[in-house]
């Protein structure tokens, strides 16, 4: 570290700090900014818009064939909503000055419709006398972040809702939950940001927000088919989570049993095969082995456009080209490098010892073939996107070498986290809330521990954020972070959902002929029986998972012509056949 190096000096640029009039920077802005710091952000941006398609491509893939088409072209209309409502509004409250006494919104009304957000300065990072970049350039990579976000949570409708019903609760949602989380975790006043929480490139508002919310998604839908009431169904949902934590202590106790029978084989040269391991009972949900990726074509293009993306997702956060910008790019290769390894060994892990039981053939007799036959491109591209997202709060403030850690701890906890949600989400077939969710909350820990003053100051300004910490201090912030991101975004979710759905009922069911009054306050049938009120947000029902709907209708024939004759034909000596 102290070994001397020999290097070419290069005079920094002056750096003076001064009051200048607004109209000045306005008439000669290359006087204050540096070109290649707006060069970098605005290439960055456009890589960051290039991840909204790259979505559409791994919806599209992991969807049915029934619902590809919506998952095709819903992010990319749901990111140009978003990008309207960030115009408009959605700036200014995430980003401005706030008058309210808690500042959760910002209240600028010179943002609303970028009216004068032209080249004010915005600081970059938290360091003393720190570089400066225009406001218009800042405005342009946030709002891919909230089309970003707002796109993720596609992936929670598959066969859920219609796209116009989404469309409709994704603009309260980015108002409602995006808006608050993205200013307590980024802007300079933000509780989050006060307590020296580091979020990077928004492990928090982004993804642990999006994966949250389609898990929302899957327990309201859950709940609506269901037909029990909000006590009732609370309850069957805490009886399975207990079941899910004693079967996998069960499965705990299991593998250690054996891995204290280990000893024992050596000594004794027993074959493998000869090795009892015991049973335990495998997950079975009611859809579990229906549900097939449409094309795998779709989720490799999808997924290496998503990592080429990524790269200004994470590296784009550092706001300049600097050697902080580098390390966090080379940081999100390497992470999703190791998670896609690790997603792709889990797999054959899983799929090998399942093969092994099923068919109880001898580990040392099978082939190459039968080894590596399950080896699926599913799990590989699944581990890449959770180690892209779990070097995502950390890119910025972690050392290179332990971006390796992140991506191989991500995927292995994201394959552990499926097998739950298959349980406890069955309706999330995407499993976006283990993925992005699941693998936010690894990096936001991650980050807490590896956190390092030398990389966070490659961009030669930036300082650690509180440096008095302890580590376990800092992890505890990091960890209150994501608990209070996922609770208040769960909570917003449902309301939002519950009063789309009671407006739906309110302004639906009084025009009905058929209309009463008691029905629509009391929810009960003419017969007196509960009614089980089901809107648009379930418009399909489970079989459409099962089997693509292919209409066959017979085609009638015209009135005017006769009803066709049978054929016959005469054999030579008279006789009549019929066929």
């Amino acid at each position: 570290m102290d070994d001397p190096v020999t290097i070419r000096v290069q005079t920094p640029p002056s750096a003076t700090v001064t009051a200048v009039p607004y109209r000045e920077i306005l008439a000669h802005p290359e006087q204050f900014y540096q070109a290649a710091d707006i060069v970098w952000v605005m290439m960055s941006s456009a890589m960051v818009f290039l991840m909204v398609p790259s979505l559409s491509l791994i919806y599209a893939a992991l969807s049915n064939r029934s619902f590809a088409m919506t998952m095709f072209r819903l992010p990319l209309v749901t990111a140009a909503l978003v990008s309207l409502e960030w115009v408009l509004w959605g700036y200014t409250l995430t980003f401005t000055n706030g008058d309210s006494i808690s500042g959760w919104y910002g209240g600028e009304t010179r943002a609303n419709g970028f009216a004068d957000v032209l080249a004010r300065p915005i600081p970059v990072g938290n360091g003393d006398n720190p570089p400066l970049i225009p406001e218009l350039l800042f405005v342009l990579y946030e709002g891919m972040f909230a089309a970003f976000t707002a796109s993720v949570v596609c992936g929670g409708i598959v066969h859920r809702a219609k796209p116009i019903r989404f469309l409709v609760f994704i603009t309260f949602w980015s108002i409602l939950v995006y808006c608050p989380i993205a200013r307590w975790t980024w802007y300079r006043k933000g509780w989050s940001n006060q307590l020296g929480v580091m979020d990077f490139a928004g492990g928090t508002p982004v993804h642990i927000t999006s994966g949250t919310t389609v898990a929302a998604f899957a327990i309201f839908y859950d709940f609506e088919i269901s037909g029990q009431n909000v006590f009732k169904y609370t309850w069957d949902m805490l009886c399975r989570i207990g079941k899910r934590i004693v079967h996998n202590v069960t499965v705990c106790f299991i593998v250690a049993v054996g891995c204290l029978r280990l000893p024992f084989v050596a000594m004794k040269c027993v074959e493998w095969k000869d090795v009892n391991w015991d049973d335990f009972p495998v997950d079975e949900t009611p859809d579990s082995g229906l549900f097939q990726p449409y094309n795998n074509t779709y989720l490799v293009l999808g997924t290496a456009i998503l990592w080429f993306g990524w790269a200004g997702f994470n590296g784009g956060s550092a706001l300049g080209g600097n050697l902080r910008a580098v390390s966090a790019w080379l940081s999100t290769h390497v992470a999703a490098s190791a998670g896609g390894v690790v997603g792709m060994a889990w797999q054959w892990n899983e799929k090998f010892w399942e093969t092994v039981e099923e068919e109880g053939r001898d580990l040392t007799k099978m082939s190459d073939e039968d080894r590596y036959s399950e080896l699926t491109v599913i799990s590989f591209c699944d581990g890449a996107v959770a180690g892209l997202v779990a070097i995502t709060p950390g890119s910025g403030y972690v050392p290179v070498w332990s971006a390796a850690i992140f991506g191989a701890v991500a995927a292995t906890f994201v394959g552990l986290i499926k097998r739950e949600s298959n349980v406890l989400l069955r309706h999330d077939k995407l499993h976006v809330f283990a993925i992005h969710a699941g693998a936010g909350l690894v990096g936001m820990c991650l980050t807490g521990l590896f956190a390092d003053s030398v990389t966070i100051g490659l961009d030669g300004h930036s300082t650690l954020p509180n440096p008095d910490y302890s580590r376990g201090r800092r992890l505890g912030y990091q960890i209150a972070d994501a608990l209070a991101a996922t609770g208040y975004t769960f909570t917003m979710t449902i309301l939002i959902l519950n009063f789309m759905k009671f407006s739906v009922f309110v302004l639906r069911y009084p025009l009905e002929k058929t209309f009463r009054l008691r029905d629509a306050t009391g929810f009960l049938q003419p017969n007196g029986e509960p009614r089980i009120f089901v809107d648009d947000f379930q418009p399909t029902p489970p079989q459409r998972w099962r089997f693509d709907p292919i209409l066959l209708q017979e085609v009638p024939q015209p009135a005017s012509q006769p009803a066709a004759q049978p054929v016959t034909a005469t054999t030579p000596n008279g006789a009549v056949v019929e066929p």
